[in-house]
């Protein structure tokens, strides 16, 4: 009996020996996975990683360096990211993440990310305390992590004023389960800075929600992104700019590797110096897009540096991106709806619909006329007269009379005015042909004809012919 006993400790003893470093494999791969996730590509890319592996912690760096268009002028910053990691099954050391509980897990992280070099040195003092987060990591592989960053104040020096800088700081909290569902909130109640020439600026009530999963094309699920106030003042320029309970909110679902997309967005208030919008909405509605196509479009763009390729060539990107997977893309009908969508004015009101969708050809559309055969589209605007109006002397000449050219395109019935008095117009194009209120448009059919014989997109992206000695 005495033996059986010392043998029984003897086991536990060497499991709770061994285990740490069998966990720390486990750990190690949880880490990776985590950085993949939270590093977008369209964010920053990973420069630079070194991994330490010990028998009950493990130390990892990862260098972040910012894409190009997030920084004024290269070489753009870079963040480092400092994890600790503990393993299980008793991840000692790690109090600080548990709250200060031991417990049975596969480990836990505590991650740390300084984020003085966004600011060029001696432009925040003092410095931007670091975000830390701090995971668990389950027996069962999930994991669930708490972001911190703790209230704080500084003062921005900028080229030509200084500023008080006011932070309620920032929480978030992520839930990923085994079966890969992610859940998240992340709130960030006020940011608020004020100069001394009196510009102050106000974000407050900022809050992002996921509900969904991860994929290798997109994320699936839905996502909520709000604002509930923004105000900027500059009594200097005497211009003030404010926005009041805006909401972006997306829902993607995957369906046999066609993506359907539900993209919605209301604000309750924007005033701008010259324009002032209240509530308005609108929803954007993508279906039956190949994921696999856009995937592999999407990797090749982002190979792409806008401030290192010249336009004419992010062109040519562009064409043989279409030759490479634009029947792909097809091949499936997809179809774009705007609905809903509502903009109140100072000046009145509009309101929008439209509908595209694409017939998926025999053969991929070369010419600009054979690939408007391919669309299916209708659309209708109506809108009070001072908004055409203000739109229309936004694109004439200052001195040209907005109310005799409005007048001309209700007699070219490029425009009608409805029973309630305001300017309506319904675009169709069907078989690659145009038709506005009605009425077939011969003016376009002879711009096509223009067209038909122009130089195709396989002309323009094959390679050019050598020069003769």
């Amino acid at each position: 009996m005495r033996a059986t006993l010392v043998l029984g400790l003897l086991a536990i003893a060497v499991l709770l020996g061994l285990s740490p470093a069998w966990l720390g494999g486990k750990m190690e791969a949880a880490y990776k996975q985590s950085l993949d996730q939270w590093v977008p590509e369209s964010v920053a890319r990973v420069r630079a990683q070194r991994f330490h592996r010990g028998w009950f912690e493990s130390h990892a760096v990862a260098e972040l360096e910012l894409v190009s268009g997030l920084c004024e002028s290269p070489p753009c910053p870079v963040l480092t990211l400092d994890t600790r990691i503990f393993h299980g099954p008793i991840p000692l050391g790690a109090g600080e993440v548990l709250g200060g509980q031991l417990r049975v897990l596969g480990g836990a992280m505590l991650s740390t990310i300084d984020l003085a070099p966004l600011f060029r040195a001696g432009r925040i003092e003092p410095g931007l305390p670091p975000l830390k987060g701090y995971t668990r990591v389950y027996l069962s592989g999930a994991s669930s992590t708490r972001l911190d960053m703790p209230a704080s104040g500084q003062t921005l020096s900028a080229d030509s004023e200084s500023f008080s800088l006011t932070s309620d700081g920032m929480l978030g909290v992520v839930e990923h389960s085994a079966s890969g569902r992610l859940v998240g909130n992340f709130e960030m109640p006020l940011l608020e800075a004020r100069g001394q020439q009196g510009r102050n600026a106000l974000l407050s009530g900022i809050r992002v929600e996921v509900d969904g999963t991860s994929a290798s094309s997109a994320f699936l699920g839905q996502w909520q992104y709000a604002v509930e106030r923004i105000r900027f003042d500059d009594p200097e320029r005497q211009e003030q700019y404010a926005l009041d309970n805006f909401v972006l909110s997306s829902s993607t679902g995957l369906d046999g590797g066609l993506l359907d997309m539900l993209l919605s967005v209301s604000v309750d208030r924007v005033a701008l110096p010259q324009q002032m919008i209240g509530a308005s909405h609108g929803s954007l509605h993508l279906r039956r897009l190949d994921a696999d196509a856009l995937q592999q479009m999407g990797t090749a763009l982002r190979a792409v540096d806008p401030a290192q390729t010249p336009p004419t060539m992010q062109l040519f990107v562009l064409l043989g991106l279409y030759q490479k997977h634009g029947l792909d893309l097809m091949a499936h009908g997809p179809e774009a709806r705007l609905t809903d969508v509502h903009l109140l004015t100072d000046r009145g009101v509009a309101d929008l619909s439209m509908r595209v969708r694409v017939k998926p050809p025999g053969t991929l559309p070369v010419t600009l006329p054979d690939f408007l055969a391919t669309l299916d589209a209708k659309a209708s605007i109506t809108a009070d007269e001072p908004v055409i109006q203000h739109w229309m002397a936004s694109r004439l000449d200052p001195a040209a009379p907005v109310d005799g050219r409005l007048e001309e395109l209700i007699e070219a019935n490029l425009l009608q005015r409805t029973p309630e008095d305001q300017i309506a117009t319904e675009l169709a194009l069907r078989d690659g042909q145009l038709w506005i209120n009605g009425v077939r448009s011969t003016q376009f059919e002879q711009a096509l004809q223009l067209l038909q014989g122009d130089t195709n997109i396989n002309a323009l992206t094959a390679p050019m012919p050598a020069a003769d000695p």
